[in-house]
């Protein structure tokens, strides 16, 4: 009897747990949609994508909700039952690993999320299951070398912007370009002492300048010894 009522009791609990009456169900023109829902409150980040459930839809917002955000295994299917997009929210959030199919069930593309950004490697894929193109995301932000295989193109990014690396170079350039820095620095040594060197240098008219202040102090300094000569000599004779 015993051994009965505990596994009544499990049965309830895991029915509990995995009530499929939980799950939510709706569709629209193109797709069927799977997913659960929790009411708890958040504290909401402004800078984050929410998706909730309100009058039959699902909606998504920057740093705001008004409904049952959407937690748990997420499920996206065409009417032909084939899936369609597959992932994990936690909360409003998309979290881990996001795929998405083309009908015939290849894979169109995967991404990793992290707290409802894309943090982690992407890539995207042709309906013939060809690669278009891959990179990496850093908290929402292309980052790294993003390959682009339509345009054989490669280009790098630093945090959302464009980034071009500076060329490494061979020894014999490094020292090329060590041997011109060195000769730019003498060159502005030669034009920081040729700069102080006008600087304190004396032209010519300054010289005749000068000669011509020196010649007339020296014609006043004998006048007045002219003059003091004459008063004492007038003096001497006068005793």
């Amino acid at each position: 009897m015993k051994k009965i009522f505990s596994i009544c009791l499990l049965g309830i609990f895991l029915f509990s747990f995995t009530d499929p009456y939980t799950i939510k169900r709706i569709s629209d023109q193109y797709f069927r949609y799977e997913f659960y829902t929790t009411d708890k409150e958040v504290n909401i980040k402004h800078n984050r994508d929410y998706y909730w459930f309100k009058g039959g839809l699902i909606h998504k917002a920057e740093g705001g909700t008004s409904g049952q955000l959407l937690d748990g295994e997420f499920k996206k299917y065409y009417h032909s039952n084939q899936l369609a997009e597959q992932g994990f929210f936690k909360r409003g959030l998309k979290i881990g690993l996001w795929k998405t199919w083309f009908e015939d069930g290849t894979t169109e593309s995967t991404q990793e999320y992290n707290s409802g950004q894309r943090d982690g490697q992407y890539y995207s894929y042709s309906s013939t299951g060809k690669m278009l193109e891959k990179g990496y995301y850093v908290s929402g932000k292309k980052h790294g070398s993003w390959i682009n295989y339509i345009t054989q193109d490669t280009v790098q990014y630093k945090k959302g912007e464009i980034f071009i690396p500076k060329p490494k170079l061979t020894k014999e350039e490094k020292a090329a370009a060590k041997e011109q820095k060195k000769k730019e620095r003498e060159l502005k040594k030669q034009e920081k002492e040729t700069k102080n060197a006008s600087k304190t240098k004396i032209t010519p008219k300054e010289t005749k300048k000068a000669k011509s202040k020196k010649e007339t102090k020296k014609e006043d300094t004998s006048e007045k010894q002219s003059f003091f000569k004459r008063i004492f000599s007038k003096k001497d004779k006068k005793e």
